[in-house]
């Protein structure tokens, strides 16, 4: 009798076992589900991040590292891409169809621990975007701007917002956002996808409007925008921007700075640097972290209208004469917290390497050296 209950016992323990097990595997499979319990994670100054295409233009997560070595956050036949820093540096979230051939936000430690998929849902998740304040992550889900807790749990539609869709649908039929970013919760600016190219938008979350009317800063052929580090300053670049001036609209490449009031409305523009007969233009533009200077890449327009990349370039917060910091084919620059240096892509496709540079153009160092790497971003921790 005691050698049955004793089974039993045996057997009921075993039972709960599994049940706890597979309890715990279940909400670790969740996006909400992961908890890192290790006290200590790796500091992050002067860690670099950025992606390794393959082939087949399919995306690696690579971090370079202060010693000079270099650590492969992820290794595998999957498309991962656009990693960004969370405020504190770390964190990393990046863009992934890593599930279902189907691309989700995904999370992951500098140091390639803790991977977690943050997303859920049919339809492709691209661009993520921190907040300043590390709570929420923009990015575009099926061409429209939506935001997502850090933790996966809430994910909100915001431009446009579920109410909107209706009107959107019947007035526009298809609206569709390249990224998107925000200084305050309440205030995003976007790149969005026009039939002429693209248009800077504003979109002010504390209006509950049932029709979509987003104010329209500037359209060009290309656009791109970053906000000042401090404050409700936006600085938006392109390529064609259709400029008003006394004698009518104008196509201009060039940077131009959007300072806020209290309301949209109050908006005060003022032009960095222009290129009159649109002959130059500037993409790709990044606000230095102590807010003193922009940078950007340069191009040229050829004799058939193409643009080509002629190097990185700086100009005051105040505006002035643009100063190249280095010559050549340069990709998606960002800035080190000191506001200092420089990282970029350079090379042709399928060979660009990673560099740095001091922004008076000094010590040059290539950081990567066999692959094609793209989207360099420098750490936020100091």
């Amino acid at each position: 009798m005691n050698r049955i209950k004793r089974r039993e016992r045996l057997l009921i323990g075993v039972l709960v076992v599994v049940i706890l097990v597979g309890a715990l595997a279940l909400i670790r499979s969740q996006p909400w589900g992961r908890v890192d319990l290790r006290l200590l994670k790796p500091t992050t100054t002067n860690w670099i991040v950025c992606v390794r295409l393959n082939e087949d233009a399919f995306g690696d997560i690579v971090m370079l590292l202060p010693d000079g070595n270099t650590l492969r956050i992820t290794d595998d036949a999957h498309d991962d891409r656009s990693p960004d820093w969370a405020p504190d540096g770390k964190k990393l979230v990046f863009s992934s169809n890593r599930r279902e051939n189907v691309y989700q936000l995904w999370t992951v430690d500098p140091d390639g621990k803790g991977l977690m998929q943050l997303t859920l849902g049919g339809g492709a998740k691209l661009a993520p975007f921190y907040d300043r304040d590390g709570k929420h992550i923009l990015h575009i889900a099926q061409g429209l701007v939506t935001e997502i807790d850090v933790k996966g749990v809430h994910a909100t539609q915001l431009i446009p917002s579920a109410e909107q869709m209706i009107f959107v649908r019947e007035t526009y039929g298809q609206i569709a956002f390249r990224y998107a970013k925000r200084p305050i919760p309440t205030l995003i600016a976007a790149v969005q996808r026009i039939d002429e190219g693209e248009q800077a938008v504003l979109q002010d979350l504390t209006a509950t409007q049932q029709q979509l009317v987003l104010p329209v800063l500037i359209s060009g052929e290309q656009v791109d925008l970053d906000w000042a580090p401090q404050g409700l300053s936006l600085v938006v670049a392109g390529t064609g921007l259709r400029v008003p001036t006394p004698e009518g609209e104008r196509l201009m490449g060039g940077v131009i700075r959007f300072d806020f009031g209290e309301k949209l409305e109050e908006v005060r523009p003022q032009p960095l640097w222009l290129s009159p007969d649109n002959t130059q233009a500037a993409i790709e533009v990044a606000w230095s972290p102590d807010g003193s200077r922009v940078a950007f890449v340069l191009c040229e327009r050829e004799s058939d209208g193409s643009l080509r990349r002629v190097g990185l370039a700086t100009v005051p917060e105040a505006g002035g004469i643009p100063t190249v910091v280095v010559r050549g084919e340069v990709y998606h620059p960002s800035w080190a917290p000191d506001g200092q240096q420089l990282v970029f892509a350079m090379g042709k496709p399928g060979s660009r390497h990673i560099y740095t540079v001091r922004i008076d153009g000094t010590e040059l160092t290539q950081r990567t050296q066999e692959g094609d790497y793209i989207t360099p971003r420098w750490s936020p921790a100091r």
